[in-house]
């Protein structure tokens, strides 16, 4: 018999809970639209207490999307490479700052690739014993209420996109030699969404480097107002974590911040997969 697909709002402006399935079982062809159906409607799914190996994770994932592995080869599963290690620890069990750090503040998976993901997926296998939430905000939201002449701003724009964008910091995650392949790729900063065609901000706090026809300090400018009103308390839904947990979340529509307020003698490890759109051009 065929599971049935329950779907919760989680009462933010965007996030549901899913369940009355097995993950680690195979899906029908209905199951997975209606799971797609709510990522679609909610942006952020919660698959609670449903523990799964770094195998169990890809094979579900790819249930919704073509998988890559990462950049990042340092953090890259040995025996699964589509699947990342996020930890906050090194192999000999030390607190890894750089490792720890990746997530934390406002961004968007991946623009500094041609075709960013389509969405992440993240699985709680060690968490500390307070801290350590992760928050998403709602890019249709911010883009619907942008203030009248800040939107006739961004409409029509172009942003260049670099890995770090203005942060210029990389280092640790993704190697000198494969640093310097990634070039600079543009993006709308008002991106229409391939699926349901609504139109969000797709600007990313992170990794957008400048706007194409603006100086430097004009970019700058833009960018740090369009950045300050997306990251608005009425746009987000914050995820407390529990062991077992997998989170799926959009990358063309949201928004995602890791917190570091938790004790860092505590390990805190996930499992991530990146998903990329079906019948989309490999990325480079």
């Amino acid at each position: 018999m065929a599971a049935k697909i329950e779907v919760k709002k989680l009462g933010g402006p965007l996030g549901a809970e899913v369940g009355g399935f097995d993950p680690c079982k195979p899906l029908d062809a209905a199951n997975v639209k209606a799971i797609n159906d709510a990522f679609l409607d909610h942006l952020v799914l919660r698959f609670r207490d449903m523990p799964m190996t770094t195998v169990q994770l890809r094979d579900f994932s790819a249930r919704f999307g073509v998988l890559r592995p990462h950049v990042a080869k340092n953090y890259r599963d040995a025996a699964v490479p589509e699947v990342v290690i996020m930890t906050n620890q090194d192999a000999q069990g030390n607190y890894d700052k750089v490792g720890a750090e990746r997530g934390v503040g406002w961004h968007v998976d991946g623009t500094y690739l041609q075709e960013s993901p389509k969405a992440t997926m993240l699985h709680a296998v060690a968490l500390p014993d307070r801290g350590g939430n992760t928050a998403f905000a709602n890019m249709y939201m911010a883009y619907d209420t942008l203030p009248e002449a800040l939107k006739r701003r961004a409409e029509g724009k172009l942003a260049v996109h670099r890995l770090r964008g203005r942060k210029h910091h990389t280092q640790g995650i993704v190697g000198g030699d494969d640093l310097q392949k990634m070039g600079t790729v543009i993006h709308p900063v008002i991106r229409q969404h391939p699926e349901t065609g609504r139109k969000a901000l797709f600007i990313n706090p992170h990794h957008t480097l400048n706007i194409i026809g603006l100086s430097q300090s004009e970019s700058d400018e833009f960018i740090d107002e369009v950045c300050a009103w997306g990251a608005r308390p009425e746009f987000q839904w914050e995820q407390q974590w529990q062991v077992g947990d997998t989170i799926m979340w959009e990358n063309r529509c949201a928004w995602h911040s890791g917190r570091d307020d938790y004790p860092k003698n505590q390990l805190r490890k996930f499992f991530r997969t990146s998903l990329f759109e079906f019948g989309a051009a490999a990325a480079a």
